[in-house]
């Protein structure tokens, strides 16, 4: 409902801040439980990554909904990318391994061809190679960004952990930059993306992802000094912003608010996950070196 006073602006802002809070609480308590469970009792990451990739086709199932709304689709188009992904992935989790890259890029590859020969026979080339375009992008945006999330999991004893202080980092950048941007941000980053980013937003978001980076430093960098800690926080914020305004670019092109209606105070799976798909492969640049 359109608030009519000021007060109740500002009272209607509150309310959705503060459930914001409560549910962004309740994801890391969850998320903080999965770690546990995969560190303590099955003593490596597997509760964790299955979960990551059940997230992955739930972000796969989002991107392909979204994206029918400008490319006409065939029914079947999420059953067919979702076998793709599961086909690549199951083997990785069996085995206790990173899931393969290269694999990956040329399974998108292959599945791509496949659904534009056996689209194109019914109708035009035409209309048949947007629908594979799309399968493609949406495969490699959500399960191939994720990916890289997957390859910090697996990269040593401390994999979980540290990909849990990466989601942290991230994380806060959003939370930073929406408080702030909504009650004192004023100047317009990039109103034709997202109207409603500021740069005192996203330079709070910058700060507060350095900050929970420099606290995480045991966790993110195995007791790095603090310092080398912020600065690569400050970069992994950057990256979760350019995420974001992705993500949002995206839903401007297809012309909706929320990626989805998962949650009501955060929308979709695209929406919580935005931030995350870029500064997870930043995050492994950063961490490995390449």
């Amino acid at each position: 409902t359109p608030c009519r006073l000021p007060d109740q602006c500002e009272l209607s802002r509150f309310i959705s801040g503060g459930r914001r809070i409560l549910f962004g609480a309740l994801l890391i308590a969850v998320l903080a439980g999965l770690c546990w469970v995969d560190v303590s009792v099955l003593g490596r990451p597997l509760g964790s990554r299955i979960a990551l990739w059940l997230v992955a086709l739930g972000a796969l199932h989002e991107a392909l909904t979204l994206g029918a709304r400008r490319v006409e689709c065939n029914p079947g188009l999420f059953f067919f990318g979702a076998i793709v992904l599961v086909a690549v992935v199951t083997p990785s989790l069996l085995a206790g391994s990173p899931v393969n890259g290269s694999l990956f890029a040329a399974a998108v590859a292959v599945a791509a061809c496949v659904r534009l020969m056996g689209m194109a026979p019914h109708r035009s080339a035409a209309g048949a190679f947007p629908e594979a375009v799309l399968l493609a992008a949406a495969l490699l945006y959500t399960g191939g960004l994720l990916g890289f999330l997957d390859r910090i999991l697996v990269s040593g004893p401390g994999g979980v952990a540290t990909a849990f202080a990466v989601i942290a980092v991230s994380k806060s950048s959003d939370i930073a930059a929406y408080f702030v941007g909504t009650f004192v941000g004023r100047k317009r980053i990039a109103p034709a993306l997202s109207p409603k980013k500021t740069w005192e937003g996203t330079i709070a978001g910058i700060l507060a992802s350095a900050g929970v980076a420099a606290l995480l430093t045991q966790e993110l960098l195995g007791g790095a000094p603090p310092a080398l800690a912020a600065g690569i926080g400050a970069i992994l914020g950057a990256a979760s912003f350019l995420g974001d305004l992705v993500e949002s670019g995206f839903k401007r092109w297809v012309d909706v608010k929320d990626s989805g209606a998962l949650v009501p105070e955060f929308g979709g799976i695209l929406d919580m996950l935005d931030g995350i798909l870029v500064a997870a492969p930043v995050a492994v640049i950063c961490l490995h070196g390449a």
